[in-house]
């Protein structure tokens, strides 16, 4: 989205650091707040004795609030928010009081550092590391990030910063500051036994008006194949290289459904610009993906030039099961709860490492236990992956795309998620609730195979199927291996050795530095076997010295 940020107290910090210039602001006594990004994520409105600012979007019925839409549901001092779909973080300064307020899914959110005598507070944790830095992570909270696929809880990951979690309501008066949470939740009155709530609430969140067309993100996977039947009038675009089963598949189904598709390959921009798109991604998704994934979304930038918004299939899984299924087996076999591993590099020294697999682990319990003893298994396994993976993983891939343009995400949305969690446990197992949707409103769509990573497989394959038949491709070697990982590696070879050698790196005590060594040495070998690890551990060492304000952002 736009970006939001500035400080609140009744002292003026003694460190302030010039940002790209703001659409709007606020300058009263006590407050300095900036809002800045495209346009269509920003608003700033009027209050009795106060004003508001808004970066992203809030949608009602199928509309985009506008400013005096926000202005309505602000003028009262119980904000009236907790009905809406969209992203958005919203402030609102009224006599002396400042209140922040995020959505109730958490997918936009807001980190906040007590100082003296006054709050600092912005969208953009990298922007906070400049501005007070610098930052210490905490190991045992950062562990399920990286040993799982998303972090459990939403507080911060690092030391002594404060993170307004899902359905937020901050408030800093007199230069203090109080936090409130409301985790997103879902009480089930009666099933919708046939599952056909849910396609209408689906559908109808793909009925936005606002003020751009809209431009679906089609892939060869299930998700936005649903969406691209139940679509409006939208193009489509993708992007990758030509012979990528994804981009094959995305344009067969975009000529079977007669929709313009926009197809973008994106080549390797210079060493410098690669490193300051780097510490952009990293610096808005905390590490969420490896580095070579902050080439890939120059597309948005060239569908936002043209005027045209971004709707995409994430969190599409949610809808078929697939989330959180190691936990769910354990639970049914009576086994601990597991801490799987996402296949990251193993660069952290033994004390490190044991402390995050206990932090993960520990948060894994907690959250599970937090839920009530008469939620089914898979019903607790989703209502986590709404609570955790939707913010920690989806939400910071959100604040990274609304800094280049309009997107959204109709799977995400509260409405459709409270419509799913209506539907009976055996539609949502193996994607059958998805599969239904397709054969009633586009049953062409299932003549084309599906793709799961780089693998093509027949479309009437299922869960358990599939993943044997793409697994036994893989070890065999029989799968498309994506170049651009490798490439990118290589087109920054020099700068990652360089490094590594380094006395930040070699100096960084969480490190293992033999571990480190090894894989400089393989490396600079040749050895491929080193990509995946080095790919990581480059995403990873961008935000650390981010945090520890060994770059510029600026």
């Amino acid at each position: 989205m736009g970006w939001l940020t500035g400080f609140s107290g009744i002292q003026v910090p003694a460190k302030l650091i010039l940002q790209p210039p703001a659409l709007y602001e606020i300058h009263e006594t006590g407050l300095h707040a900036r809002l800045g990004g495209p346009p269509e994520t920003c608003c700033k409105g009027t209050l009795p004795q106060g004003a508001f600012l808004v970066t992203g979007v809030g949608i009602q019925d199928g509309y985009i609030l506008q400013k005096q839409d926000w202005a309505r549901r602000l003028m009262y001092s119980r904000a009236d928010l907790e009905n809406l779909d969209g992203h958005f973080v919203v402030m609102r300064q009224q006599s002396g009081r400042v209140e922040f307020f995020t959505d109730t899914a958490g997918v936009r959110t807001l980190f906040c550092l007590k100082q003296a005598g006054y709050v600092y507070f912005s969208s953009r944790l990298d922007w906070l590391a400049a501005q007070a830095g610098p930052f210490e992570i905490d190991y045992a909270r950062f562990g399920a990030q990286w040993i799982l696929a998303n972090s459990i809880h939403t507080c911060s990951v690092l030391k002594h910063i404060l993170r307004i979690e899902p359905g937020g309501h901050a408030v800093i008066e007199q230069g203090r500051i109080q936090l409130q949470s409301r985790p997103w939740n879902c009480s089930v009155a009666q099933l919708d036994k046939t599952g056909s709530e849910y396609a209408q609430s689906l559908r109808r969140s793909l009925h936005i008006r606002g003020p751009k067309r809209w431009s679906l993100g089609l892939s060869g996977g299930l998700d936005s194949r649903v969406l691209l039947a139940l679509r409006e009038d939208y193009t489509a675009h993708v992007w990758g290289p030509p012979d990528h089963p994804d981009v094959l598949v995305s344009r067969r189904l975009a000529q079977m459904a007669g929709l313009e598709q926009n197809y973008f390959q994106n080549p390797l921009p210079k060493v410098e610009l690669c490193l300051r798109k780097l510490r952009e991604r990293t610096g808005l998704t905390q590490v969420i993906t490896p580095a070579s994934a902050s080439v890939e979304r120059d597309a948005y930038h060239r569908l936002h030039a043209m005027g045209i918004g971004i709707m995409d299939g994430g969190f599409g899984e949610i809808a078929r099961r697939q989330l959180m299924n190691q936990v769910v087996f354990a639970r049914i076999l009576h086994q601990p709860l597991p801490c799987p591993s996402t296949g990251k590099s193993d660069i952290f020294s033994p004390e490190i490492q044991h402390t995050m697999v206990c932090g993960a682990r520990n948060d894994l319990h907690a959250a599970w236990h937090s839920l009530p003893s008469s939620m089914t298994v898979a019903d607790k396994a989703d209502m986590i992956s709404v609570r955790s993976r939707l913010p920690n993983f989806f939400g910071f891939e959100q604040n990274y795309l609304d800094s280049v343009c309009l997107s959204y995400m109709p799977y995400a949305q509260p409405s459709v998620l409270r419509a799913l969690f209506l539907v009976p446990l055996r539609l949502r197992w193996h994607g059958r609730l998805l599969r239904q949707l397709l054969r009633q409103y586009s049953p062409q769509l299932g003549n084309t195979p599906l793709v799961k990573g780089t693998i093509p497989y027949p479309f009437g394959m299922g869960t358990v199927s599939s993943f044997a038949y793409t697994r036994i491709r893989k070890l065999i070697g029989n799968s498309y291996l994506d170049p651009r990982p490798a490439a990118f590696i290589h087109h920054l070879r020099e700068f990652i050795l360089d490094t590594l050698r380094s006395h930040s790196v070699r100096s960084y005590a969480a490190y293992d530095q033999a571990k480190l060594q090894q894989m400089a040495d393989g490396f600079a070998r040749g050895e491929a076997r080193y990509t995946v690890q080095l790919d990581w551990w480059l995403a990873f060492d961008t935000w650390r010295s981010i945090l520890h304000q060994e770059v510029d952002i600026f």
